[in-house]
């Protein structure tokens, strides 16, 4: 049976995972060509997203101020991933982020 994977992207509030902080969460889990689940959640950094980055993301202070922090989805988005390797695009920078707040020291990144 083809083994299963996620598909993660995160946008942030900048390029430092040590200073800036998660602003939304997508991953997809997969088999194949066929999706098994998604999972999505805005973040609130608790700190106000930089104009540039607002511009680039499209997400602003006002849509993150109601959403959740960080360590209220942590264990949901764990769960979600498992041991599955993940990838995306510039995988890396996003495990950075997450590896940082102590999530996926195992899971390989394609």
């Amino acid at each position: 049976m083809t083994r299963i994977y996620v598909s993660l992207d995160l946008e942030t509030t900048g390029l430092n995972p040590k200073t800036d902080r998660i602003t939304e969460i997508g991953a997809v889990r997969f088999r194949g060509a066929r999706v098994l689940d998604e999972f999505h959640s805005l973040i609130n950094p608790g700190k106000n997203i930089p104009y540039q980055i607002q511009h680039l993301t499209g997400i602003s202070n006002q849509m993150v101020a109601k959403a959740p922090r960080f360590n209220a989805i942590s264990a949901k988005l764990q769960r979600f991933v498992g041991d599955s390797p993940v990838i995306g695009h510039n995988v890396q920078f996003d495990l950075g982020f997450l590896r940082n707040l102590g999530l996926f020291e195992r899971n390989s990144g394609i």
